[in-house]
């Protein structure tokens, strides 16, 4: 089996399960470069995939008009990100 081939493939369902509309990719250190490998930056924009955002970055802005499709390893620390994240969602919606 061809791995890249597979991980675009996987990478590709879960953006054509996240529906119609724009998006961002929410990665981590890991998952970019994967992400990298096996897309260019036109492929992915032909997907409605307009943004690429880091888990880990600081300068964040809350934009809720897209649609965010997560590609995260399951790691202790990606936990604690993931829950900030969520954690500053619900703080803008009050």
């Amino acid at each position: 089996m061809n791995v890249v081939f597979a991980v675009k493939q996987y990478i590709s369902k879960m953006i054509e399960d996240s529906g119609p509309g724009m998006k961002v990719l929410l990665m981590d250190k890991e998952t970019t470069g994967i992400v990298s490998m096996v897309y260019t930056q036109s492929e992915i924009l032909q997907k409605e995939v307009y943004l690429f955002e880091r888990i880990d970055s600081q300068n964040r802005e809350i934009m809720k008009h897209l649609k965010a499709i997560c590609f995260l390893r399951p790691t202790k620390v990606i936990h604690r990100f993931s829950c900030h994240l969520v954690r500053q969602l619900q703080n803008t919606m009050i």
